[in-house]
């Protein structure tokens, strides 16, 4: 039986103590020999706020300065978008680097985890990146082959906090004082991220109340997710203090954001109206470019995508995975309801794909800005569409999984409903988008109705789950998918409903 490793689908994490020090040396030897495949020469290494942090990164440094590696090291807690700008301005003078992000994302504190990037700032997962990406990376760390030791090793301390926020609204194109006028409240949920994303809205000329800004790694208040049920709410209520203010939200390593105001937070599928509104990749004439959305992403937001120079384009979940998909084809923006949103970004001479949530940020307060209403518009919108929320049951074994999400589809397309199980060029979605009512065609997308729109999938980290959401056009038929979905999964599968 092959031993345990720390490796998930998108990245490597694993709870505190659940991996000794010797392990977790293997695992940045993996990394290093599968890196030096691909020509790495040089790392950057960076972290976030984790109380675990600080140990990994000492043990990563280690490994790869005696490895003889060329060593760019940022010791302060700083966000992972950060981490790819400084993988990417490390790669204008040495090709040939590799970044190494410490952080376990909006995980609650006793999590830590390493996220890599390979030349050119690409990001790997399971089956996703050159050679595999950490497949290769999960095969070495069980193999035999050892990383050798060589004397040429040499470390440098960077700090690349001024150059990224410049960069970021240079990206964003937002320039100083453009903002003036903007109330914004900023929840950072005590990560890594916020005196970043504070600085930038300042120096663009927003006025920024701040909530849980300085970096706590035990995360008082909870896992720093703020996706999560009532998570904003502090936010949301300081808004309504305020009277007309902004809400941003950011995770504990700073690549996922929600947005809203006084009235709560929005889904990410229409926060990116206002976000692509100003992308200049989507406005004036031209063809329309591909901007990827995950399958659960509203199609009435998708209708107000394509009144702009945008084509949706549907893509599997999962981070690297959608940042590899841009690399190869020309979309160049990407959202995820779990609210990531992606950009292909210029930093110097190069084009990378990924977060960066300074851009993010800065471009969805300037497309509010500019369009006289907006926030009200999105709001109306998003009031268009009645969610059933998620929907996840847990059950004693992981064929149950596959059993129920098959009985599921299989009720809906009996009543009308169409599956869809890949993208239109054949990719994986990693479940299924199930759908009535919905039209896509050359002059847009159509809603008949009574539509409604759901995806079911099999989690990728937790032990025989299956993870589901649906949203319709109208509460009398959004409750009762959600009443005869529930029904069935509790009654006939005995599943346990979650979080």
């Amino acid at each position: 039986m092959k031993a345990r490793d720390p490796i998930k689908v998108y990245d490597a994490r694993w709870e505190e103590g659940e991996f000794s020090d010797g392990e977790v040396v293997r695992l940045f030897e993996a990394a290093l020999i599968y890196g030096r495949r691909l020509g790495v020469d040089t790392v950057t290494i960076s972290r976030d706020a984790r109380l675990g942090a600080p140990r990994v990164m000492e043990i990563g440094v280690e490994v790869a300065v005696r490895a003889g590696f060329m060593v760019l090291l940022c010791t302060d807690p700083i966000s992972t978008p950060m981490s790819y700008f400084m993988a990417a301005q490390s790669s204008i003078e040495r090709p040939g680097t590799m970044g190494l992000t410490i952080t376990a994302s909006h995980n609650p504190g006793g999590y830590i985890g390493l996220k890599p990037t390979v030349p050119t700032v690409r990001a790997i997962g399971l089956d996703s990146g050159p050679d595999g990406g950490l497949t290769s990376v999960r095969e070495i760390y069980h193999g035999s082959e050892r990383l050798p030791e060589s004397a040429g090793g040499r470390l440098r301390l960077i700090d690349p906090a001024e150059d990224y926020i410049a960069a970021s609204a240079v990206a964003a194109g937002v320039g100083a004082g453009e903002l003036a006028g903007v109330e914004v409240v900023l929840d950072a949920f005590n990560g890594s991220a916020g005196s970043e994303l504070y600085r930038a809205l300042e120096r663009a000329g927003a006025r920024v109340h701040p909530l849980r800004l300085v970096p706590d790694g035990r995360f008082p208040t909870g896992a720093p997710n703020p996706t999560s049920q009532g998570k904003m709410a502090d936010a949301v209520a300081e808004a309504q203090r305020i009277g007309s203010a902004v809400v941003i939200g950011v995770d504990g390593d700073g690549d996922r954001l929600v947005f809203g105001d006084r009235r709560g937070v929005l889904d990410a599928g229409f926060a990116s109206i206002a976000i692509l509104a100003v992308d200049p990749s989507f406005t004036g004439p031209g063809e329309a470019v591909p901007a990827l959305y995950d399958p659960k992403v509203n199609p009435i937001a998708l209708e107000a995508w394509s009144r702009f120079r945008v084509r949706p384009l549907l893509f599997r979940n999962g981070h690297s995975q959608i940042k590899d998909y841009m690399a190869s084809s020309s979309a160049r923006f990407g959202a995820e309801e779990s609210g990531h949103y992606y950009h292909r970004l210029r930093y110097g001479s190069l084009e990378v794909d990924a977060e960066n949530s300074i851009v993010t940020a800065l471009r969805f307060l300037k497309g509010v800005q500019e369009s006289s209403g907006a926030l009200d518009n999105l709001w109306e919108l998003q009031g268009r569409v009645y969610s059933a929320g998620e929907i996840n049951f847990q059950f004693e074994e992981q064929s149950t999984v596959d059993l129920a999400m098959s009985d599921v589809v299989e009720r809906l397309v009996a009543e009308g409903a169409t599956p869809v199980s890949s993208t239109p060029d054949g990719i994986d979605l990693g479940g299924t988008q199930v759908s009535r009512g919905i039209k896509v065609g050359p002059g847009g997308i159509t809603l008949d109705r009574g539509w409604y729109s759901g995806y079911l999938r099999s989690s990728t980290n937790e032990r025989a789950v299956l993870r589901s959401f649906f949203s319709a056009g109208d509460e009398e038929t959004g409750k009762r998918i959600g009443a005869e979905v529930t029904r069935l999964l509790r009654e006939t599968y005995r599943g346990r409903q979650i979080e």
